[in-house]
């Protein structure tokens, strides 16, 4: 899954990966449905952490129309 991007993206990627604005892939991290890389100030986020979120955010779908 997403095999052109590298094993660590910033939030500009995400966005591209996910087709999402930057400002949700923001709230998503804030929000902690995305795990965050501590890197000050800038926002790293592993592509394992993006992954994640896709299969998690499937599941919860799936759930809820069963």
């Amino acid at each position: 899954m997403f095999p052109n991007y590298p094993d660590v993206v910033t939030v500009k990627e995400v966005s591209e990966m996910l087709h999402l604005s930057t400002k949700k892939v923001y709230q998503l991290v804030k929000a902690n449905r995305i795990e965050r890389i501590p890197c000050g100030r800038i926002i790293k986020i592993t592509k394992t952490a993006v992954i994640s979120f896709v299969l998690q955010s499937a599941q919860e779908s799936g759930d809820s129309s069963v």
